[in-house]
C-alpha cells in the first residue's frame, strides 16, 4: 500500500453521519494515487471500497463491519515490491468481478428480447412427448369430465375410493404421475402447456433427458401426495411439473453458468404472482398444494448452483455497476443487497410453505 507522505497529507478515518459507510478521507498532494493504492490493498483483502473525489480524495468502505480491519490495513506500512503486488492482485480480482457481472447480465432478458426457447433450443422429446399426451388425454376425457372411465384410471385414486392410495399400493403405481395430463377446461390446458414448452426444452438441452424426466417425475410426486393426502383425489393438471421446472430453471438462470439457462424478471414475477392468486381462492378451485410441491421439488433439484454461489459469496463480495457504492444507497437497498436477493430461494420456499400452512388450515 502506498501510505501518504505525513509533509503533505493527512487522513482522517470516520463514519459519514446519517450512513451506514466508513470514509477513509485523504487529501494532499498525491492524494489521488494514495487513494487508489488504499483501495487495490483493501480489496485484496476482500474489503469492498470505492474511491471518490469529494473535498480531496476519498476512500469509502462499504461494510461497517469493515472498518476496524480497514483502519488497521492503512496503518500498516508496505514496501515496494508489496505494492506492485497489490496493485496487480487488485487488477485481476477487478477483471473477474467485470466479467462475472457481463455474465450475469446475461443471464436474464427483459421481455421485449422476445426470447423464444423453443425457436432456440426446438420442442424437444420430453417436453413434446408431455404437450401431446396432456392433449390426448384432455380430448379422451372431455376436458375433465369426471364420468369418463379414463379420467378415472388416470386419476390418484378413483374419485369414490375409500382407501388411502388403496390403487396404487395394489400395484397401479403410474397413479402417482398420470394426474398432470388431466386439465380442466381449454384454459387450464393452454396455460399449462405454454409454460411447458417454455421450461422443459431449456432443461433438456443443458442437462438432458434423464434430468428433465427427473424434475418432471420428482415435482408431480411431491405435489400429487401433498394434494391427495390433503385434498382428495379430484384433482389434475401440469401446474405442479411447470414451477417444478420454473424452480429448476430460475436456480439455474440466476446462480448457474452464465449464458445457459434464460429467464427474464417478467416471468419470475409472473410466475408467483399467479401462484400466490391461485393461493388466494379468488381464481376458483385450485389445486394449490400441487403448486406448492413442485415448486419445493424443483427448488431442491436446483441446490447445486445456489450452494456454489454461497461458497463464492462468503470470499468476495458482490460489485455491481451503480451499486450501493455509487449511490450511497437506501435502507432498502442495503436489505435487498445483503438479505433478498443472495437468498431469493429461501424466499420462495417460504412462500410455498404460507401455501401449504394455509391449505392445512
Amino acid at each position: 500500500m502506498i501510505a501518504p507522505d505525513p509533509e503533505h497529507a493527512c487522513c482522517l478515518f470516520h463514519r459519514r453521519a446519517g450512513t451506514l459507510a466508513g470514509v477513509l478521507r485523504l487529501t494532499g498532494c498525491d492524494e489521488r494515487e494514495a487513494a487508489e493504492a488504499l483501495a487495490d490493498q483493501l480489496l485484496v483483502a476482500g474489503i469492498d471500497a470505492d474511491v471518490r473525489e469529494a473535498e480531496g480524495w476519498e476512500v469509502w468502505v462499504i461494510e461497517e463491519d469493515d472498518l476496524v480491519r480497514a483502519e488497521a490495513i492503512r496503518a500498516a506500512p508496505a514496501s515496494a515490491e508489496d505494492r506492485r503486488a497489490v496493485r496487480a492482485k487488485a487488477k485481476s480480482i477487478r477483471a473477474e468481478r467485470a466479467a462475472a457481472n457481463a455474465g450475469a447480465a446475461s443471464r436474464f432478458v427483459n421481455v421485449r428480447d422476445r426470447w423464444n426457447p423453443v425457436a432456440e433450443f426446438g420442442l424437444q422429446p420430453v417436453t413434446a412427448a408431455l404437450v401431446l399426451c396432456s392433449v390426448v388425454v384432455a380430448w379422451l376425457t372431455k376436458l375433465g369430465d369426471p364420468s369418463i372411465v379414463a379420467l378415472q384410471q388416470l386419476s390418484i385414486e378413483p374419485w369414490d375410493s375409500p382407501i388411502f392410495l388403496g390403487h396404487v399400493l395394489r400395484g397401479e403405481v403410474w397413479r402417482l404421475f398420470t394426474p398432470m395430463f388431466i386439465h380442466f377446461g381449454l384454459f387450464h390446458l393452454v396455460f399449462n402447456m405454454m409454460w411447458l414448452r417454455r421450461l422443459g426444452p431449456q432443461v433438456e438441452v443443458h442437462h438432458g433427458m434423464p434430468i428433465m424426466i427427473a424434475v418432471v417425475l420428482g415435482s408431480e410426486l411431491l405435489g400429487s401426495l401433498a394434494q391427495y393426502a390433503v385434498v382428495g383425489p379430484n384433482f389434475g393438471g401440469m401446474s405442479g411439473v411447470v414451477y417444478g421446472l420454473f424452480g429448476f430453471v430460475w436456480m439455474h438462470a440466476r446462480f448457474g453458468k452464465p449464458g445457459t439457462y434464460v429467464l427474464s424478471d417478467f416471468d419470475v414475477v409472473l410466475s408467483m404472482a399467479w401462484f400466490i392468486a391461485c393461493a388466494t381462492g379468488w381464481l376458483g378451485p385450485v389445486a394449490n398444494l400441487g403448486h406448492a410441491g413442485g415448486l419445493i421439488a424443483g427448488l431442491l433439484l436446483g441446490l447445486p448452483p445456489f450452494l456454489r454461489h454461497l461458497r463464492a459469496r462468503r470470499s468476495s463480495l458482490e460489485t455491481v455497476e451503480h451499486s450501493w457504492a455509487q449511490t450511497q444507497g437506501t435502507t432498502w437497498q442495503r436489505f435487498r443487497r445483503r438479505v433478498l436477493n443472495p437468498y431469493m430461494p429461501v424466499w420462495f420456499l417460504v412462500m410455498a410453505a404460507g401455501v401449504i400452512a394455509l391449505e392445512l388450515g
